[in-house]
């Protein structure tokens, strides 16, 4: 991961969930409990795309919830 903590989230609102964590405890990714497309990471995606499918899916996944939310208007 390339994660770099001069800043971190330390308190979570109720409607978020932790969804990733480093070792020394930091918050590494938030996502939303209910519908809507909602995630933050504490770390940078588009530099490890080409290496990690998992990134890739990252984007996809947003560009999906993009796209689907265009649709419903």
């Amino acid at each position: 991961m390339n994660s770099f903590h001069h800043q971190a989230a330390k308190d979570v609102a109720p409607d978020l969930l932790v969804s990733a964590t480093s070792p020394d405890g930091v918050i590494e990714a938030l996502e939303a409990s209910g519908n809507s497309f909602v995630l933050g990471v504490q770390w940078h995606p588009e530099e490890l795309m080409e290496g990690d499918p998992r990134m890739k899916r990252l984007f996809e996944a947003f560009i999906g919830a993009a796209a689907a939310s265009c649709h419903r208007r």
